[in-house]
């Protein structure tokens, strides 16, 4: 982590024998990850991801909805990472992770669904 400015700048690089990986989190005030790979030579492609977690998550899952809802009877497949299941196992998660913190770090198990 890098703090050079009154707002700190945080980036993760990864120096490696064919190149360079860096990843910085905000660029030129939007928020989300600026992710630059500099290859052996010097040259640098980089490429901005916005953050957009909660956002596209339920975009998706309203287009399944609703394409399963306008298709009945069709061999529609949702996204699986939408499916009752995965929800399933990110509770499951978050339950261990809080049961972690009170148990003062010893080890829990997490429910497998």
């Amino acid at each position: 982590m890098v703090v050079s400015s009154r707002s700190p700048k945080i980036l993760w690089r990864v120096v490696g024998t064919n190149g360079t990986l860096q990843i910085e989190r905000g660029f030129q005030g939007q928020h989300g990850y600026l992710v630059s790979l500099y290859d052996a030579n010097g040259q640098c492609k980089s490429s901005f991801f916005p953050f957009s977690g909660v956002t596209e998550e339920l975009k998706a899952f309203f287009n399944d909805v609703s394409e399963n809802t306008l298709k009945k009877g069709s061999q529609f497949v949702p996204e699986h990472r939408l499916s009752f299941v995965e929800g399933a196992r990110d509770v499951a998660l978050l339950e261990a992770m809080l049961k972690f913190g009170s148990r003062q770090g010893k080890q829990v198990q997490v429910k497998k669904f």
